[in-house]
């Protein structure tokens, strides 16, 4: 079914849509957005404001090509005693100042007096005119969300930019900038996975977690470095990227080091160090050095360090996996010829649940010690479930991912 804001072509048509019909619906919620974001006062009650999209005050709508060749602002808050708000909305469209210096202008010629202009733009533009109030997308959203339980509105305003983000990531029409922010892994029953969405949020994730001082400082994540070439697919149950370990900016190679493992999949959160089967020959060496007993000493100081993580996240369990790839192409899909997945704590000998196993770190670890040619990684770290983790739709979530990672030193510290 078509949503209610996709009435136009542009990207910043629809969105822009989305937010004005918010505000001219809910008056409320305009008061909201005059007082906390652009910080003016109106003159009147906001029902006694005019809210116009795309149109001048005293004017009929034009239609989508008269938009584009007039430069007409993207919304206009208005009063009937020369006071006015308007809006010049950018989402794929370059920012140019001029522009907003040719709307005041025109502000003027139409009568008003006390005129504030908003630029709302996916990123922080190189140049601003003065006296202009400057918002990102991802802040409107924010403030949208924290409207949501009040204002019906608010919450389809926002939704939609989750789509409309959704949208232009999956086509590679937006590279720079975001429309909304990380507020937390939604999935769960009643709010199925879905591919596009999955992608999105997983962009929003790694973004907060590349500013993560820890992650920089402890396990040395290089912020600059790229991750995954490209996440092509459109369809699927799992979505990944990771966060390089290496120290060079542009890697071309990532699987000559371990990385950190970001997976959104159908039921749950993978938050893992890879070691992938090309591993520099000094980590390998380090981990087959290690022997199976050193190995089983690794893990057990990993779980050690995830104890405080798993005892606030009860629902939280600390996984290993190991997966045995063939492909018949550089960039076709892999045949999985073996997996083996078990929670790290059989590995160990302990009071409670689950009953050690230790034959299943044995079989990894001798898997990997001696590979006889096969392509095998293995990845250590952390599960949470969506049924049992509903902590995770909290935008604090991010926390749990980075915990997870720097849990992990132990494995890190044997690439250097």
């Amino acid at each position: 079914m078509r949503n209610i804001f996709d009435q136009y072509a542009q990207p910043e048509n629809r969105v822009t849509h989305a937010l004005m019909t918010a505000l001219d619906e809910d008056r409320g919620l305009l008061g909201h957005f005059l007082h906390e974001l652009v910080k003016v006062k109106a003159p009147v009650n906001p029902r006694k404001l005019s809210v116009l999209e795309q149109q001048y005050p005293g004017e009929q709508e034009p239609n989508e090509e008269e938009l584009e060749q007039r430069g007409i602002p993207d919304g206009w808050i208005c009063d009937d005693s020369g006071w006015c708000v308007f809006i010049e909305a950018k989402v794929m469209a370059k920012f140019v100042a001029d522009q907003i210096r040719r709307h005041r202008r025109t502000a003027e010629r139409r009568g008003f007096e006390r005129i504030t202009a908003v630029a709302i733009t996916p990123r922080i533009p190189t140049s601003l005119p003065p006296d202009t109030v400057l918002l990102e997308w991802r802040n409107v959203y924010a403030w949208l969300r924290r409207h949501r339980s009040a204002s019906p509105w608010a919450a389809r305003a926002a939704d939609y930019l989750e789509i409309a983000e959704a949208k232009l990531v999956d086509t590679q029409q937006f590279v720079e900038g975001t429309l909304t922010q990380f507020s937390g892994f939604p999935f769960g029953q009643e709010h199925p996975f879905t591919y596009l969405e999955g992608k999105r949020v997983l962009g929003l994730a790694l973004g907060k977690l590349r500013g993560n001082r820890d992650l920089r400082e402890v396990l040395g994540m290089n912020p600059k470095a790229p991750g995954r070439p490209a996440i092509t697919g459109r369809r699927g149950d799992a979505v990944w990227d990771f966060l390089s370990l290496s120290s060079a900016s542009k890697d071309e190679n990532f699987t000559k080091y371990p990385h950190l493992t970001l997976g959104i999949v159908a039921s749950a959160i993978e938050a893992v160090v890879t070691v992938p089967n090309s591993v520099n020959s000094r980590m390998r060496r380090n981990l087959v050095d290690l022997g199976e007993q050193g190995f089983e000493e690794l893990v057990r100081d990993i779980l050690a360090k995830m104890k405080p993580l798993l005892r606030r996240h009860e629902g939280a369990t600390p996984w290993f996996r190991g997966v045995q790839r063939r492909y018949s192409s550089q960039r076709a899909v892999p045949f999985v010829d073996a997996r083996i997945d078990f929670d790290l704590r059989t590995a160990v000998a302990s009071s409670g649940p689950p009953k050690a196993q230790p034959r299943w770190l044995s079989a990894a670890y001798g898997a990997f010690a001696d590979k006889k040619g096969t392509n095998y990684q293995i990845q250590m770290g952390v599960i949470f479930r969506y049924d049992r983790c509903p902590e995770l739709r909290q935008e604090d979530a991010i926390d749990l991912i980075a915990g997870s990672w720097l849990a992990c030193k132990p494995l890190v510290e044997l690439a250097r």
